[in-house]
């Protein structure tokens, strides 16, 4: 099983990058096409980065409830 550990700091990056861009591009205008998009996008990433994007999601929330 491959796990998000296996990524490299760059590839974490890239993957935050990607998924913050994805979740404010939905956040903005948002609409059930995007939303599909989103969710296929995550879904045909290679498991270790979409492993990842659990742990991208989670630190957002954590962000926002602090903001709040």
């Amino acid at each position: 099983m491959i796990v998000a550990m296996d990524l490299s700091a760059e590839e974490k990056e890239r993957v935050e990058g990607e998924v913050r861009r994805m979740v404010a591009a939905l956040r903005a205008r948002p609409t059930q096409e995007k939303e599909d998009r989103l969710g296929l996008e995550i879904a045909t990433m290679p498991a270790a980065e979409r492993e990842y994007v659990t742990a991208v999601l989670l630190r957002m929330l954590r962000e926002e409830h602090r903001a709040v």
